[in-house]
């Protein structure tokens, strides 16, 4: 009972960590939504709360490769997300990363006009509250509109709405039913919003992110996917946010569709013995406790985008892996973010069809160097791109 007892206080600890996101901010990564299972607690996922205005909330968490996502459904008379608590120092982590998609745009909704006020999705961030009673809450509110151009930002139309203010991210000119990847520098978006709030200084860290949708107003159907939110102190993200490049819009081609070259032999950065003349076995090492890719490895990255066009009909494995360093929970969270990522930057640099990577985290259980030396675990703390078969 008592070996019981302390396996399942562990699996607790590991699971707030993963859940509230307060416990790996040394790695420049605190999660927000890393949603586990398709399980829903009175209808809404695990540690978080139901925000309903009117109608009828639908809603329910869908597994996409190895990460689930929240989707909501608006019916046109409805107005509902979820909310939950994260504390984070923008300052500090002031990058805030996330993944989402529409199937339906709300027709003519527009954050402009109090009476079109209507998005597919919404993701707020609030922070310390203000003034009476607190209605001085300061809230960012990033949206995926229909009709207000990408770029607009300004305050809420609605009564009592001074506070909350918008940033237009995406629009009726962006693709639906495609995955979108989003990096917007809180902190900075924070004091050009509230320049007239404290000198545009945040009060304090925040106090909640929610997911929101709705269509009442325009009573017509909308319908959205999001997941994966983090906050991030990382270079990459934080050089991503700040060029203020649109990646996942970026005009490239998808490889899938791109006319095979005449095969070339390329020398492949590998880390066993090839069993057969045509596959590709690629390694990319990560440091403690990061996500970051950096900029090494592009040139190695360039050899998958190769063989991708050689090989039109090939798919490729993503598996991410750690060292035994810390708990196996933890090792199995961040071993499946690495891999996410690397997905994410070969669909986002090198506009690689998702529907070729396969993505899975293993944690530390498939360790190729012993993890008692700190060369050792450099090299466990890896992602492997392969579809060689296994010796």
């Amino acid at each position: 009972m008592k070996s019981f007892r302390a396996v399942f206080i562990l699996l607790f600890i590991a699971m707030s960590i993963v859940l509230t996101g307060n416990g790996n901010a040394d790695s420049g990564i605190i999660p927000v939504t890393k949603f586990i299972s398709p399980a829903m607690n009175k209808g809404v996922p695990e540690g978080w709360s139901l925000e309903k205005k009117t109608g009828q909330p639908a809603m329910k968490l869908e597994k996409d490769g190895n990460i689930f996502y929240l989707h909501l459904t608006s019916m046109g008379n409805s107005s509902f997300g979820v909310r939950k608590e994260s504390r984070v120092d923008i300052k500090k982590f002031p990058i805030l990363c996330w993944r989402w998609k529409v199937a339906k745009l709300p027709r003519g909704g527009d954050v402009r006009r109090s009476a079109t006020d209507d998005q597919a999705l919404q993701v707020y961030v609030a922070f310390k509250e203000s003034g009476l009673m607190g209605l001085n809450t300061p809230v960012i509110g990033y949206i995926w509109d229909n009709e207000a151009p990408k770029g607009w930002s300004g305050r809420s139309p609605q009564i009592g709405g001074d506070k909350l203010r918008y940033i237009v991210l995406r629009n009726k000119t962006d693709k639906v039913g495609k995955w979108y990847t989003e990096r917007r520098n809180v902190y900075q978006d924070y004091k050009r919003l509230f320049a007239d709030l404290k000198g545009g200084e945040p009060q304090g860290p925040t106090t909640g992110l929610q997911i929101y949708i709705n269509s009442q107003r325009t009573k017509s159907q909308a319908e959205s996917i999001i997941g994966d939110i983090y906050f991030s102190s990382e270079p990459s993200d934080i050089a991503l946010a700040e060029a203020g490049k649109d990646i996942a819009q970026v005009k490239v081609a998808v490889i899938s569709a791109v006319r095979p070259r005449p095969q070339v032999i390329v020398k492949l950065p590998v880390v066993k013995k090839l069993t057969i003349p045509d596959c590709v076995n690629v390694n990319i090492e990560f440091s403690p406790d990061s996500i970051s890719i950096g900029n090494n490895y592009n040139e190695t990255l360039q050899i998958i985008v190769d063989y991708l066009i050689r090989n039109p009909d090939a798919k490729l494995n993503i598996a991410g892996h750690s060292d035994n360093v810390g708990l196996e929970l933890y090792n199995l969270f961040i071993s499946n973010r690495r891999a996410a990522n690397v997905k994410a930057y070969l669909e986002d640099k090198f506009g690689i069809d998702p529907l070729r990577l396969n993505v899975q985290g293993a944690g530390s259980v498939q360790p190729i160097a012993g993890n008692d030396t700190p060369e050792g675990r450099q090299q466990n703390r890896r992602v492997t791109i392969s579809n060689c078969p296994e010796e």
